[in-house]
């Protein structure tokens, strides 16, 4: 990861500077409290701040990114490898002290993999809709359990941009999510609708039984237990391109006194892991510093497009482009780059003759028209 190795460069070398370890990135702050335990929190967490922020600010791929950054100072403490008091005063009935403090930059510490996900992916926003199918595979409304897991786990990981489940749920055109999840139609209109960058779309099965015991002659008697099984079934789609990037399945089991609360424990189970591997399939795409850019460009000058098509092709940071479409006025354009959308645009237009109208922007795509000068 070019970024991720930029900041490790970058925060190695000032480490070497104030002689500190190269896992941890000392600081001098200040912190107040109603005591001494309270003031040392708050210098845990403006120290955390001042390291973030560091590291943030440093970087033009994150300028525009509305990233929130509350959840990580808010566990701060965990994130601090060492603190030391070195001056303390009492002041209008609170305690003010000065330390010096240890925060863990380890390239595999939580702070930094959290910190190095979110920037890399520009927080996006993630949509999450998962429809529960009966034994017959007909689909009956939301699985607001799993929809709960998957979003309470993506805003633990610091996603800011989760689109809340009952907004997602108004979408409930069964029918259209379900031929959705199957591939039989285009998601870009509630891509639209939602703002989003990411689907997250599932479907889950559940299914129940008693559980019966040996009776010592050969048969079996029923008990009052109930056997609960669920299988949840996960796609991940990019909007813009309808692309799926990252697909995977979960099932539990779970034991009860009714058919109903045996199926709810495996679910429960099933969606916790299925917010497991959610988490991985991010942390993966955020180990790819490049990007597949969308470009949808209005003109009815072709020759304009050629120009575009040979001007992108100059820009640092960009390894392919490809022609998706070419319907009308309307082409659409794909092109692979380490470089955000703002950033992309800045630096095609300073280099190309054409004329740039951006009627918008989203982390992923840009629909503008051009026109020869």
């Amino acid at each position: 990861m070019v970024f991720f190795k930029k900041i490790c460069l970058a925060v190695t070398a000032a480490l070497v500077i104030i002689g500190a370890p190269v896992s941890a990135q000392q600081v001098m702050v200040d912190g107040i409290g109603v005591d001494k335990d309270s003031a040392m929190r708050d210098a845990s967490r403006n120290a955390v701040e001042q390291v973030v922020g560091t590291l943030v600010n440093a970087q033009t791929l994150v300028s525009n990114a509305m990233v929130q950054l509350d959840e990580i100072y808010t566990k701060s403490q965990g994130f601090v490898t060492g603190i030391e008091v070195l001056s303390q005063r009492n002041e209008d009935g609170m305690l003010r002290i000065k330390a010096r403090v240890d925060v863990n930059t380890d390239p595999d510490a939580q702070l930094m993999s959290r910190l190095n996900m979110i920037m890399m992916l520009n927080d996006p926003r993630i949509a999450v809709v998962i429809l529960k199918q009966d034994s017959y595979g007909n689909v009956q409304g939301h699985d607001l359990i799993s929809e709960s897991a998957l979003n309470d786990h993506l805003l633990t990981l610091g996603f800011s941009h989760v689109v809340d489940a009952g907004v997602a749920s108004q979408l409930n055109n069964a029918v259209l999510l379900n031929q959705i999840y199957n591939g039989t139609t285009g998601i870009s209109a509630i891509g639209s609708t939602l703002g989003a960058d990411y689907l997250v779309i599932g479907r889950t099965r559940l299914q129940s039984q008693e559980i019966s015991l040996p009776d010592g002659n050969g048969g079996y008697a029923p008990t009052l237990l109930k056997s609960g099984n669920a299988i949840l079934n996960v796609k991940v789609i990019k909007f813009d391109t309808g692309e799926i990037v990252g697909t995977y399945t979960t099932s539990a089991k779970g034991v009860e006194n009714s058919n109903e609360m045996a199926e709810q424990r495996a679910l429960e189970k099933a969606a916790a892991e299925a917010a497991r591997k959610l988490e991985e399939k991010f942390r993966h795409f955020s180990a790819d510093t490049s990007q597949h850019l969308q470009l949808e460009v209005h003109t009815s000058d072709y020759t304009a497009v050629e120009q575009l098509l040979q001007d992108i092709r100059q820009v640092s940071g960009v390894q392919n482009v490809t022609l998706r479409e070419k319907q009308g006025v309307k082409t659409v354009l794909s092109v692979d780059t380490t470089l955000k959308p703002n950033v992309f645009m800045q630096l095609l237009q300073s280099t190309s003759r054409l004329g740039f109208f951006v009627a918008g922007m989203t982390n992923n795509t840009v629909k503008m028209s051009v026109s020869r000068r």
